[in-house]
């Protein structure tokens, strides 16, 4: 999927999801704490041989991104964004974070302590944790209790954010006059905005409608959008989803049927769908092949459909898009290591069957509501269960914590408050993707 054949990646061994393992965090202690104590420099060097060390992520990354533009996504979000994008004193701008949609960190291996199990009576967010074991200590030879863990991969993709009209709504947003692209990467006197700059009102509204029009550039066959009064033949939401079933449902791949195309979420906002789907395209793209050359031993892929992000647009429009990208790849490429895509579809109940459509040319991989792959009994058995299906023995699972491109909440957010902080509290995963970590740019592709 990308031209460029990737050599170097992160630590990783052939684990697999399907089997629990003894982690070397103690009953009682807190697996995000512990974890995020695992990969700091004062800690590191003095752990045992057999303790496992979360490893840095691979960051995936579209071409249009500008490289100096990733360390900043990875290394400079604020602790804490709950409904919020950017503030004053922040260092991440409204369309920095819409550039993140591009810059996919995926964790090769991941320890958990629990599933994930949403339960609207116990405050909706939450883990069936699978307990403790007795195991013999590694440091004096005395039986100790240790929590119990799964090694999953766990995609820190951002979502197309739609929360309000700030991030990719005003990118992909028709304005009163033409906008013209424009390629930053072409342009040597381009840079980040240092953040003091950033401050001042109007050199952070120029900087980010120079990253609006680099993506304009780079997403649109025109380089350009038109002016919202010039649009012709104009599409209504119910219209651009039967415009998108219908790429995903025809079998020859024409992403012409897209080019071009604007749909009206009300009467002032006229976004452009070839910006949405080329988007998506991207998303994809970096996660999938990220996901291929990281699990050969095969992967579970699981997706719960966007809520906050979805918004201003709708999570059925988000859907069809990520199935019409699917589409699109898996038209010109096979997803080798693919062995099952899990796909929630609790609100969505049409959903499954565009997305075997999406994926017929993939002729290995299952299909299944998400919910089939968790029917588990909870506690040491786990939720996880694929017994029922051959294809997915040994594999991974591919899980997403949902977060967005302004805060670091996998490392800062409660159980209780959202997928992100669920995951994150549960996890290993902050101490992967922690911001002071020096190895965390050592694998960008």
């Amino acid at each position: 999927m990308k031209p460029n054949v990737l050599t170097n990646l992160p630590p990783s061994g052939l684990d697999r999801s399907d089997a629990l393992h003894p982690s070397s965090i103690l009953a009682n202690e807190k697996f995000r704490s512990c974890s995020l104590e695992a990969v700091r420099p004062s800690t590191r060097d003095e752990k045992n041989p057999g303790d496992f060390v979360p490893p840095p992520p691979l960051i995936s990354c579209s071409d249009l991104v500008p490289r100096p533009l990733v360390e900043l996504l990875m290394r400079r979000k604020k602790n804490s964004a709950l409904g919020v994008k950017w503030v004053k004193g922040d260092e991440i701008t409204n369309m920095e974070g819409a550039m993140h949609t591009f810059v996919t960190p995926v964790i090769s291996t991941c320890e958990m302590n629990g599933d994930y199990d949403y339960n609207p009576a116990f405050g909706g967010h939450g883990i069936n944790r699978f307990g403790d074991t007795l195991q013999m200590s590694r440091t004096d030879g005395s039986k100790r209790k240790y929590q119990l863990a799964r090694f999953v991969v766990l995609s820190a993709s951002i979502q197309m954010d739609f929360e309000d009209a700030r991030v990719m709504l005003s990118a992909c947003m028709l304005e009163g006059s033409e906008t013209i692209g424009r390629d930053l990467l072409s342009d040597s006197a381009w840079a980040i905005l240092d953040k003091k700059a950033k401050q001042d009102d109007k050199q952070r509204r120029a900087y980010d409608e120079s990253l609006r029009q680099h993506m304009i550039y780079h997403l649109t066959e025109a380089r350009r959008l038109p002016a919202r009064k010039s649009v012709k033949d104009l599409l209504d939401i119910d219209e651009t989803i039967q415009l998108l079933e219908s790429f995903i449902t025809t079998p020859t791949d024409n992403t012409d049927k897209i080019v071009g195309k604007f749909t009206s979420l009300d009467n002032t906002r006229i976004v452009s769908v070839e910006i949405l789907f080329n988007t998506a395209v991207q998303q994809a793209k970096n996660e999938l092949a990220a996901l291929e050359v990281l699990c050969p031993q095969g992967y579970v892929y699981t997706y719960d459909p966007a809520s906050i992000f979805a918004r201003k647009i709708g999570a059925k429009i988000l859907n069809r898009l990520m199935f019409a990208a699917l589409k699109h790849l898996s038209d010109h490429h096979k997803f080798e290591n693919m062995r099952v895509f899990g796909f929630n579809n609790y609100a969505d109940r049409g959903a499954l069957s565009l997305l075997r459509s999406a994926l017929r040319r993939q002729e290995h991989v299952i299909v299944t509501s998400k919910q089939d792959l968790f029917p588990g009994a909870g506690g040491a058995e786990g939720l996880y269960n694929v017994t029922q299906i051959p294809q997915a023995s040994g594999a991974m699972l591919v899980i997403h914590n949902n977060s967005d491109g302004f805060g670091q909440n996998i490392e800062t957010e409660g159980m209780s408050g959202s997928l992100d902080g669920a995951i994150g509290s549960s996890s290993s995963a902050a101490a992967s993707l922690e911001r002071n970590r020096k190895d965390l740019l050592d694998f960008i592709w």
